[in-house]
């Protein structure tokens, strides 16, 4: 059973799996993707899983972490049986060949450190990166190679289907774009996918063209689910950022369920029914998220630090205000928001302080401010966050 309603994005460095459970927990997300992996990188993973287990991933003075070291905790740490009955993993390549053995060893590697498969494995078809046009993986390996894509798609059905295993074996899906010839174009890619062996495709509303910004075409996704949610599943994706958008666009389309990316990282409790603006700021968006980071560590700080930019952006960043000053340092905004991408944040500690400094310099909540960082806001400064790792290194 293909779950309906609210899913939850592959995002690099924002689907791991403290985010994947918070959205689970309170965001009304029934179906969460990892973040991207590369199929050459599981590769290298699965030829030694060992070797990875007893080191902790090292990030470099200019925050570069080894993609394969990262993709290993992904893999091997960053999942849990809790986490696997609902978890799509997502794969990126252009070889059919590498992406059969990727998708083996995605199962192996499950089955042998969580005990369970995952619910499914995605290709993406739909990256509209550098990284994608650079390696020819993504959107641009669905526009320029579609029949290489179809390919890729039926040696992952291949791979799933021969895999030897008790329990329920994956579904194969694939994540795409709309292709420049609108609807109708993408409705014969995706009846190809469908042939492959896809179980269901999720289809981002915008061109690749417009990566992430601009509306998304709604009137093409109702098009494409009317000429086939009665031969597969169609999941659209792309511009939803609350619960109201997300019942919208499932009554205007008649789609299985809806997905979104940076409407969670924004604002997790959006999508929740009963969420109330005015009781749950990005204070609380924040620690919440802390919380659960916490419990399910995240393979590295940088993590943690994308996260909370992404939920005090809006605040730290008003676009919408034309008298903010980017590059003014005399206001707190900008001085907080550069603070936030220091190296020396490392530990939740600094990022609990960080998010009482907020609090201390917005003045918003301060006269109730949440129980976590109660005592924290008098007293905290720039300089007492920068100690605080200083103190947990020594």
């Amino acid at each position: 059973m293909i779950p309906r309603g609210m899913w939850l994005s592959p995002m690099v460095r924002g689907s791991e799996l403290a985010y994947r459970m918070l959205a689970r927990r309170h965001g009304d997300a029934a179906l969460c993707y990892s973040p991207m992996l590369r199929a050459d990188d599981v590769l290298s993973v699965a030829a030694d899983p060992a070797r990875f287990l007893g080191s902790e991933l090292k990030v470099d003075r200019a925050g570069r972490t080894d993609s394969i070291a990262e993709t290993a905790d992904l893999m091997l740490r960053d999942a849990n049986k809790e986490d696997t009955h609902n978890l799509v993993v997502q794969l990126c390549g252009s070889c059919p060949e590498r992406l059969s053995r990727a998708t083996t060893a995605v199962m192996e590697i499950y089955n042998k450190y969580h005990r369970a498969l995952p619910f499914g494995i995605d290709l993406n078809l739909g990256c509209p990166q550098e990284c994608a046009e650079r390696h020819g993986f993504g959107a641009f390996l669905a526009e320029n190679n579609p029949h290489v894509a179809v390919s890729c798609v039926a040696s992952m059905r291949g791979a799933i289907d021969s895999f030897q295993t008790t329990s329920d074996r994956p579904l194969l899906s694939a994540k795409i774009r709309l292709l420049e010839g609108g609807a109708a174009e993408t409705i014969g890619f995706v009846r190809k996918l469908r042939l492959a062996g896809a179980n269901y495709v999720a289809i981002h509303c915008r061109h690749r063209t417009d990566k992430h910004t601009g509306n998304a075409d709604w009137e093409a996704g109702g098009k494409i689910v009317d000429a086939i949610s009665s031969e597969l599943p169609i999941v659209l994706n792309g511009g939803i950022s609350t619960y109201e958008d997300a019942a919208h666009v499932l009554e205007r389309t008649g789609c299985h369920a809806v997905m979104s990316a940076t409407g969670y990282l924004q604002n997790h409790r959006r999508f929740e029914a009963s969420y109330d603006a005015t009781t749950f700021g990005p204070q609380h968006a924040a620690l919440e998220y802390l919380q659960h980071a916490e419990e399910y560590p995240p393979p590295s700080y940088l993590y943690i630090q994308k996260h909370l930019r992404w939920i005090f952006r809006d605040t730290l960043q008003p676009g919408s205000d034309p008298s903010f000053d980017q590059f003014d340092y005399s206001d707190w905004r900008v001085k907080l928001w550069s603070f936030l991408v220091r190296p020396y944040l490392r530990t939740i500690e600094q990022f609990r302080m960080f998010v009482a400094l907020y609090v201390q310099l917005s003045g918003d909540g301060k006269d109730a401010p949440p129980q976590s960082i109660r005592h924290l806001i008098d007293e905290v400064s720039f300089g007492s966050v920068k100690k605080a790792g200083k103190r947990k290194r020594a």
